[in-house]
């Protein structure tokens, strides 16, 4: 793999076709880690309207910490999280608790609702740190583009991580993370992708072969 060019060509891509989300106009810790949490298994456009409603009724940490339960569920009901309403509020009551949203990978991890995506996310985008960001979309654009076959899922895929971990740049980890995702949701669809369209296909193993 040629990591300087896939970094180079996926960036410019990115700059020039990044999606406006209310997440992504943010440092806020709190509510980068709210969508990242949010973002799991739902589209972004979908979960943009059930951001903007959660943080107008509750602005912060500690106003979701005494919200009943039956009210976070019927905001967030759309999205089909039926469950994550009492991981919300209790992950509220943790961040209220400690003073802030951790900056730290275990720390995230020990909030209830945290996996390792939501993790990471929120270490590239709010913190400014270089993290491995991968889930079952992302996963998508790596695997193709360095030909990776495997029926493991994303969460557990070792050797899918470490090839994210080195294509991650120094520096602009926060902007590569949306380029791929953009790209994914975009470009390299799970069917009929638009290889044509790729910025990456004359590198990609999968696109090279169907374009």
């Amino acid at each position: 793999m040629d990591v300087r060019l896939f970094r180079r060509r996926l960036l410019a891509w990115g700059r020039e076709h990044r999606r406006s989300f209310p997440w992504r106009e943010t440092d806020d810790p709190w509510r980068v880690l709210v969508a990242e949490v949010l973002l799991q298994r739902s589209r972004g456009k979908t979960v943009a309207k059930v951001f903007e409603e959660l943080f107008r009724r509750w602005p912060d940490a500690a106003a979701l910490s005494r919200a009943r339960e039956s009210s976070i569920l019927s905001v967030i009901r759309s999205l089909g999280l039926v469950r994550r309403a009492p991981a919300l509020r209790a992950m509220a009551r943790d961040v209220d608790r400690r003073g802030g949203v951790p900056a730290d990978t275990e720390e995230l991890l020990a909030l209830p609702g945290v996996g390792r995506y939501a993790a990471n996310a929120t270490l590239v985008v709010a913190f400014g740190q270089r993290a491995p960001v991968v889930d079952g979309v992302t996963a998508r654009v790596y695997r193709r583009y360095l030909g990776l076959a495997s029926d493991l899922p994303a969460s557990t895929d070792a050797e899918l991580w470490r090839k994210v971990d080195e294509a991650t740049p120094r520096g602009s980890a926060r902007e590569w993370n949306w380029a791929v995702l953009d790209l994914a949701s975009e470009i390299c669809l799970p069917s009929r992708p638009r290889c044509g369209d790729c910025p990456l296909v004359e590198q990609c193993a999968y696109g090279s072969q169907v374009a």
